[in-house]
């Protein structure tokens, strides 16, 4: 709807008195006599003339705020209803109580009370709860010795990036005073994707490494043999020499030459399945790799579609190069606080009540 002053109503007012309370030729009137104004539209026109005939008056109408329905007695039942039922929506409070979604919303605001989301968790079961006490403590016992162990652990995983992977919605903005309509295609008719290897030792990213297709026993054992010592050459020698290896046990990674390889190569160092050091199945709460980097990766990569595997690569090295020592040591005190809490519930989820 246009804006008009009352100076513009007052006129238009007068000019339909002048053409005989015909709306037509009051509008060619209007801009003949002020050729330098917007011209009003008819619907205008018809609004500003039944304003006058309801009111007697062109003035704005002077806004009231409606008083609130909220008593005590209402305040009452939508604590209740969320006492008896902590998963009812908003709306079926409103429905139940007779009141506002925004009061009800107010409420519970003023109450303290919100909408905490579930968090979805690798499901657990059978020995998992004692494999993941046992290492867990394991973890706590190497560190009562020496307390920057794991700064020595070269935590790595595998991962997936696709052509149309997500990207976290909540971390996209675009201010603008109206809504550009802002949309993002995704290619789902032509899917293509890219294999990547990626480790956190301490304060470094280990990596990329780019597999080409599904990653087998042989490619793993090949990869630890001829590709692995390659992005370690900038470690120091004497940290190659004490660290440790860790992976989880899917099936390329328990193949026997490749537990071969890390006999020789990480002789009683490495964590893993049918490693010195058993790695608890079902547990990505506990890798660095699982509960940070893959996340932040493809926060990053997405932020636009990419447009090749070759494109991608070039995002994912980059973003990797970028990420800061600070938040690498944040994410080693989060593992060290994930160990701890790990045991306080028992080998059970627990990302859920970490602050």
């Amino acid at each position: 709807m246009e804006y008009l002053s009352v100076e513009e109503k007052v006129e238009m007012v007068l000019i339909y008195g002048e053409s005989g309370r015909n709306v037509q030729q009051s509008i060619l009137l209007y801009a003949e006599r002020f050729p330098d104004r917007r011209t009003p539209s008819q619907i205008s026109f018809y609004r500003v003339i039944k304003q006058f005939s309801e009111e007697g008056s062109v003035q704005p109408k002077k806004r009231s705020r409606k008083r609130t329905a909220t008593g005590e007695d209402k305040e009452i039942a939508v604590l209740a209803a969320v006492n008896y039922d902590p998963h009812i929506s908003s709306r079926e409070l409103a429905t139940i109580t007779g009141i506002s979604k925004s009061s009800v919303l107010r409420i519970l605001k003023q109450h303290k009370f919100h909408p905490y989301h579930v968090s979805l968790h690798q499901e657990l079961h059978g020995d998992d709860f004692v494999n993941r006490i046992t290492f867990c403590r394991w973890a706590q016992d190497r560190m009562q010795n020496n307390n920057n162990f794991f700064l020595s652990v070269l935590f790595s995983d595998e991962c997936t990036f696709t052509n149309h992977g997500e990207v976290n919605r909540h971390n996209m903005h675009y201010w603008a005073v109206e809504n550009p309509h802002w949309l993002r295609e995704v290619e789902h008719q032509r899917p293509w994707s890219v294999n990547v290897w990626c480790g956190i030792l301490g304060e470094k990213v280990i990596g990329p490494f780019f597999i080409d297709g599904t990653l087998t026993g042989e490619m793993y054992t090949i990869f630890l043999t001829e590709e692995l010592p390659l992005l370690l050459e900038d470690v120091p020698l004497e940290e190659r020499q004490t660290m440790w290896y860790q992976h989880d046990g899917c099936p390329a990674h328990y193949a026997r030459t490749a537990r071969h390889v890390l006999n020789h190569n990480y002789n009683g160092r490495w964590i893993g399945r049918g490693g010195p050091v058993h790695w608890p199945a079902r547990s990505p709460d506990l890798t660095s790799p699982d509960f940070f980097l893959w996340g932040y990766l493809k926060d990053k990569v997405f932020i636009d579609v990419p447009t090749t595997p070759e494109n991608m690569q070039e995002r994912i090295q980059n973003a990797c190069a970028n990420i800061e020592r600070d938040i690498l040591l944040r994410t080693h005190q989060s593992f060290l606080q994930r160990i701890g809490k790990c045991i306080e519930v028992e080998g059970h989820h627990f990302e859920h009540l970490l602050l």
